[in-house]
């Protein structure tokens, strides 16, 4: 009896062992299988590099391509939003696409008010393609908008070049 008892215990000893031990398998998988951690602005960095090289090569369906990705998958970097935004409209700009890209510049000024650099180069570039385009109402309206919020004698030489130009066409 003492042996029959013995193989009992025994089996349920192994099925134990053998949840125990595929336990600590499943662990030792799932560790081996973590995503590790990825440096988020490095890697918006480099698709935005790529994405400014497919764009001075004229490539403009991948510099798109790369600009909306960093605003899909990279919303918690806006330091490399803003710019891929703005970017985004000087593709549709090159593309011919006037309208969509004045969309893209005003997203820039509302989604990244605070990037001055952004928005002033959003603006700038809306209002001297509307002007191009002999739609200089709308365009006086982006002047407007950046001898409003840019004009200040603290600002460095090139945002005051900007803001001179703006006055002399608002």
């Amino acid at each position: 009896m003492s042996h029959a008892k013995g193989i009992v215990g025994q089996a349920f000893r192994l099925p134990l062992l053998a949840i125990a031990a595929s336990g600590a398998l499943a662990l030792q998988f799932l560790a081996g299988c973590a995503t590790p951690q990825v440096d988020r602005p490095a890697a918006a960095q480099q698709i935005f590099s790529a994405a400014v090289k497919a764009h001075n090569d004229r490539k403009f369906d991948a510099a798109a391509a790369g600009y909306e990705r960093i605003l899909r998958q990279y919303r918690d970097q806006p330091g490399w939003c803003a710019p891929a935004l703005r970017s985004l409209g000087n593709v549709r700009a090159a593309q011919g696409q006037l309208a969509e890209s004045i969309r893209l510049y005003d997203r820039v000024g509302r989604e990244y008010a605070t990037y001055d650099w952004e928005v002033l180069q959003a603006w700038k570039t809306a209002a001297d393609l509307l002007w191009d385009a002999g739609r200089e109402p709308a365009a006086r309206a982006y002047y407007a908008r950046i001898v409003q919020r840019f004009d200040k004698p603290a600002e460095p030489a090139v945002v005051q070049t900007i803001v001179r130009a703006a006055k002399s066409r608002r």
